[in-house]
Order: C-alpha cells, then sequence, then structure tokens
C-alpha cells in the first residue's frame, strides 16, 4: 500500500517536524518534572526507622525510600516507625496520606488500625498509588503520636517504594489524593473502555478491508493487548502462568506495532517479522516453563524485544514523515517512541536502576490508543474528503456529457430537419410542376384558339405566378411561421380582390401558436384558402369575404372562410373541395362547409402541433 501523504511541505513541514519533536520530548520529560509537594497545612514526615519482618534490628532511613530483598522472588514485608508532633489535640478528623507508594500498605496510629480509602479496581499497588486512610477519631493525641506502616510486596521481582508521608485533615490531603486518583485510576479505568471500543471499531473496519494492511495491523495489536490488559488487570484473578503468558506477549505487540509502522510507510512486511511475531512469544514461553529461564529474565528479555521494535518502528515512521510528510506517520512516530521510551524507565525501575514511584507503561498504551483513534478519524475524513471530490468529478463529468449529448442532439434534430424540409421540397417542386404546367396548358390553349384572347390570357398568367408565388415562398417557411405565411398570402390576396370589387376583412389574432410546421404543411394551408376564396369569387359571386382564425376546444387551431355569395357550390362538382378535403386531411385536420341565406362559410380545423413527416 503507498504511505498516504499530507498536506505538509515547506516551511509548514519543518514547523510541524519541530513542533512533533517538541511535544514528544515535552511528554518523556513529564514525569521526572511533576513533582508532588507535601500538601500544606498537613505535617509530613521524610525520615523513619524501618525493619523487615521477622527482624527485630531497625534503621533510621530517609524518605522516599526503596528496598528489595536479597531473593527476587522472595515475598516479604516492611515496617517503617514514623513520629511527629502535635501542640493540640485535633478538631477534626485527620488522615494519612501516602502520595506515592508500591505494594500494599496497612497503617495503624498510636495502636490502632486506620481506615483506608477504597481503591478502585484499576488502583494496581504493584504499578504505584497513592495510599489514603483515616484515622480513628481519639487515635491521635496532643504531643507525640506514632504511625507503623507495613508494605508488603506481592511481585517479588518489583523493588517496594515510600514516599514521605503526610498527616492532615480532609481540606489538606484530599486535593493530591483526588488528583492522584484520578490520574492512577480513573484514566486507567477510561483508557480501558477506549481500548475496547477501539478494538471493536478496528476489528470490525477490518473485517471489511481485508486488502488494506494498516487496518490489519491496527486490528492485531488491538486484540493482543487487550489480551494482555484483562491479564493484568486486578479484576482477573490469573495466576502465575497467565502473568508469564501476558508478560511474553509484550514482544508480540512490540513486533506488530513494527509492521503498522512498515505498512503506515508504504513497507510491505518481511515473512520473517510475520514469523517473529508468534515465535518470540512462543520460544520464551517454553524456556520459562522449562525452568531454563527464571520469570524475571523471561520478561525482560520480552520488554527487550518489544522496546527495540518500538524503537526502529518510530525510527521508520520518521523516515517516512521526512520523505513522503505522511500524516499518519507524523503522530504514530511520536507515539511509538514514547512508548520505547517509557517501557525502558519502566524496565529500570523494577531492575531497580532508577527510583520512580511509578510504572509508565500504562499511559503510554493510553496515548498509542489516542493515536489509533486520530488515525482511524484521520483516514475517515479522507475517505469522505476523496468521495466528495469523486462526486464533484463524476458531476462534472456528467454535465459535460449531458451538454455533449444536448449538442449532439441538436446536431440530429437540425439534421432530421433538414432531410424533411429537403424532401418537402422535392414534395413542392413537384407540386409547382403539377400546378405549373395546368396553368401553362391553359395559357397556351387560350393562345391558339383565340390570338384576340388577351385578357383570359392574363388571368390565367397571373393565376400561374400567383401559384409560384405561393410554392417558393413556403420553400423558406419553418417551424412556428404560420402566421408569416397567412400575413403574407394576404398581402398578396388584398390587391387580387379589391381590383375584383370585393370587401376583404382578416383576423387571425385567436388564432393559437401552431408548430410543427414545415413547407410542406403551410402550402397546404395556403392552398386551402386559396382555393376557398378562388371559389368564394368565382361561384358567389361574393362581394364581401372574411377570413378569421380561432382557437377550438382542446387547442385546435381554425381558419374560417366566409363570404355572402347566394350562388354557392355544391359539394361534388369539380375537384376542388375534394382537394381541400385531401389536405386537410394531410394536415391531421378536416373540412367543413356550410351554407346560409347569407351566404357560406368553409372552415379548415387542423392540431396546433402538426406532423413534421410526411404522410
Amino acid at each position: 500500500m503507498r504511505a498516504e501523504k499530507g498536506c505538509l511541505s515547506g516551511a509548514a513541514g519543518w514547523s510541524a517536524w519541530i513542533a512533533l519533536v517538541l511535544l514528544t520530548v515535552a511528554i518523556a520529560l513529564l514525569p521526572r518534572l511533576v513533582h508532588i509537594a507535601p500538601p500544606p497545612g498537613a505535617v509530613t514526615m521524610s525520615e523513619a526507622r524501618f525493619s523487615l519482618a521477622g527482624d527485630a534490628a531497625e534503621t533510621t532511613i530517609a524518605l522516599p525510600y526503596r528496598w528489595a530483598p536479597e531473593t527476587p522472588y522472595e515475598l516479604s514485608t516492611g515496617r517503617y516507625r514514623l513520629r511527629f508532633h502535635l501542640d493540640a489535640a485535633p478538631d477534626e478528623p485527620l488522615f494519612v496520606l501516602i502520595p506515592a507508594a508500591r505494594h500494599n500498605i496497612k497503617a495503624e496510629v498510636n495502636g490502632q488500625r486506620t481506615l483506608s480509602a477504597l481503591d478502585t479496581s484499576w488502583s494496581i499497588p504493584n504499578s504505584g498509588y497513592s495510599f489514603l486512610a483515616l484515622i480513628p477519631d481519639g487515635a491521635v493525641h496532643e504531643g507525640d503520636n506514632e504511625i507503623v506502616l507495613w508494605q508488603t510486596r506481592e511481585v517479588g521481582w518489583l523493588p517496594a517504594r515510600l514516599s514521605a508521608v503526610s498527616v492532615g485533615p480532609a481540606a489538606a490531603v484530599m486535593p493530591i489524593y483526588g488528583l492522584s486518583n484520578f490520574l492512577i485510576g480513573q484514566v486507567r479505568a477510561m483508557t480501558f473502555a477506549l481500548h475496547i471500543m477501539l478494538t471493536i471499531g478496528v476489528a470490525t473496519i477490518w473485517t471489511a478491508r481485508r486488502h488494506d494492511p494498516v487496518f490489519r495491523w491496527l486490528a492485531l495489536i488491538s486484540i493482543t493487548s487487550l489480551v494482555v490488559v484483562f491479564t493484568q488487570s486486578p479484576v482477573m484473578p490469573f495466576g502465575a502462568l497467565e502473568q508469564m503468558q501476558s508478560s511474553v506477549a509484550m514482544s508480540a505487540v512490540g513486533l506488530m506495532a513494527l509492521g503498522l509502522a512498515m505498512a503506515v510507510a508504504g513497507q510491505s512486511s518481511p515473512r520473517l517479522l510475520l514469523s517473529a511475531i508468534v515465535g518470540v512469544p512462543v520460544v520464551l514461553l517454553g524456556l520459562g516453563l522449562a525452568g531454563l529461564l527464571e520469570f524475571t529474565i523471561m520478561g525482560l528479555l520480552s520488554a527487550a524485544v518489544g522496546l527495540l521494535a518500538y524503537a526502529l518502528a518510530s525510527f521508520i515512521l520518521l523516515r517516512a514523515f521526512a520523505r513522503s510528510r505522511s500524516f499518519d506517520a507524523a503522530i504514530l512516530a511520536p507515539a511509538c517512541a514514547l512508548t520505547a521510551w517509557f517501557g525502558l524507565h519502566d524496565v529500570l525501575v523494577v531492575t531497580g536502576l532508577v527510583d520512580d514511584p511509578f510504572l509508565l507503561t500504562s499511559y503510554a498504551r493510553t496515548l498509542v490508543l489516542l493515536v489509533i483513534m486520530v488515525i482511524l478519524m484521520g483516514r475517515l475524513a479522507r475517505s469522505l474528503n476523496g468521495l466528495d471530490a469523486a462526486n464533484d468529478t463524476l458531476r462534472q463529468r456528467l454535465a459535460r456529457r449531458e451538454a455533449e449529448l444536448v449538442l449532439l442532439h441538436e446536431k440530429e434534430r437540425a439534421h432530421a430537419n433538414e432531410v424533411v424540409r429537403e424532401q418537402e421540397r422535392q414534395r413542392l417542386m413537384q407540386d409547382l410542376h403539377d400546378g405549373m404546367s395546368g396553368h401553362l396548358v391553359s395559357i397556351i390553349a387560350l393562345a391558339e384558339q383565340d390570338r384576340a384572347g388577351g385578357e383570359a390570357i392574363e388571368r390565367a398568367a397571373r393565376a400561374a405566378l400567383d401559384d409560384l408565388r405561393l410554392v417558393v415562398h413556403s420553400l423558406d417557411l419553418g417551424d412556428g411561421d404560420l402566421r408569416v405565411a397567412l400575413a403574407a398570402f394576404r398581402e398578396r390576396l388584398e390587391p387580387q380582390v379589391r381590383r375584383l370589387g370585393i370587401e376583404l376583412s382578416w383576423s387571425t389574432e385567436k388564432l393559437p401558436e401552431v408548430s410543427g410546421v414545415t413547407p410542406r404543411n403551410a402550402l397546404a394551408v395556403l392552398r386551402i384558402l386559396q382555393e376557398a376564396v378562388t371559389n368564394a369569387v368565382k361561384h358567389g359571386p361574393a362581394r364581401r369575404i372574411g377570413v378569421e382564425g380561432t382557437t377550438m376546444a382542446g387547442g385546435a387551431a381554425a381558419i374560417h372562410v366566409v363570404n355572402d355569395g347566394t350562388a354557392p357550390v355544391r359539394p361534388g362538382k369539380g375537384n376542388g373541395m375534394g382537394n381541400m378535403e385531401r389536405r386537410a386531411c394531410d394536415l391531421g385536420g378536416h373540412i367543413h362547409f356550410s351554407t346560409t341565406k347569407k351566404g357560406s362559410r368553409l372552415s379548415l380545423v387542423f392540431p396546433a402541433h402538426l406532423s413534421e413527416q410526411p404522410s
């Protein structure tokens, strides 16, 4: 898997680098910088008389004090005698506070047993805790008082330790105890809850993304470390064997962290690493069960393997961050480095080379869990951003494709219209040929019959010219140009009927918008009107002719031609009515002819959307 790159570059990259280094150093030094001062308003004892159980000899010691028997597995008890002086008998309850101690403690004041505070399930005395006990009423008096502490080592390879001891009222000791209890008990409990939730979440993601090695390693680390926490938890009554198994599992968790670092850096994990994750704990456990290695040595070897793995993982991640500015590497590298540092601190504490009251590995685990959560949230955010970017790209491509399809559709439509118009032109040319042929034949016949019949020849020639103009004008008409065609027809018609002394009235304002107008459709409408006007003039004889456009029920268009002629044409005579009916049928409409005593009326009804295809 390729390492995911963040947006860190240039000056911002160096600033982030420096900030990461400073933050890592600050967290690493924090345990050494934090110092628990004696509570103000309390009596603090920094000197005691110490002896081991069964040993009558006592030595004066300074607190804090650390001790361990010569035999690592000897579960012995140490006794401390401390004295403090009160000028007056107390008028409020007093408490014994030990801010930092390791191993279980019991206390007596002037021979009376104190009431220890109830520790939570996550207050692990072996890893360091704060001890608080209530002194019984009347146990403390004016003058000198004595406190006796018994400290029992429950894990033989951990040195016992005791800090300075304070005696004071609740107002003085509770703030320090409350902070310590929060850091030691509640933080561990919250970490455990966070660990469970993250383990479930990572395992769920891994089942859906088995091809992603980062999630595979995260799932393995979360599950394995959770098992280790269960075995080390005080609420789980595991014996020595389970404790031994959990100790050797620390090496496996460290090697898994190394695999995670390689996956984040974009490197493939070698097979030797996968074998070592199982092989190293098995070998160490086998040697321990066979008695060839002491439990302490086995635990130290396991810890050494894990710490070296964490240190190497930190180096790999820092190098990946320096090369690619990987966001995941940037936040995981400090966590691995701090885990190695805190683990080394705990090893030195266990071996007695460093005197410190608390073990810090559990806090490193808290930091690692938080880093894992940040990595998951970061990857989720980047996935959502990538999904949004992909959606935007798809929308843009879809918009471009739709625009291309619209343009292609327009081109195809224009081409189809051009094909239809060309077919219409061919048909109209044929119509022109047929129409003109009849007029020319009439002209030739009149010329042959009567050389002096100029007036008849003129009428025939004018009819031929009108027919030619009607056809030629219709060739240039397009969709929606029916009103233009009607207006041109009116301009040609008015002079003709005026010469004949006929009054023409024209009104097409109420005619609906007609679409699908082609040269063929327009010519059919105009020929019907021409035929209707010709019949009114020829057979009327009409003195007034009216043309009116209206909208019928349902949106159909209608053009009415009315005249006041008293001798209407009877259906069946001539070809004029049949031609009009045929042309109206081609339009998808019909012709209606009626007569009254006042004249006749011819109505052409056709749809508002005409078919562009010839029938």
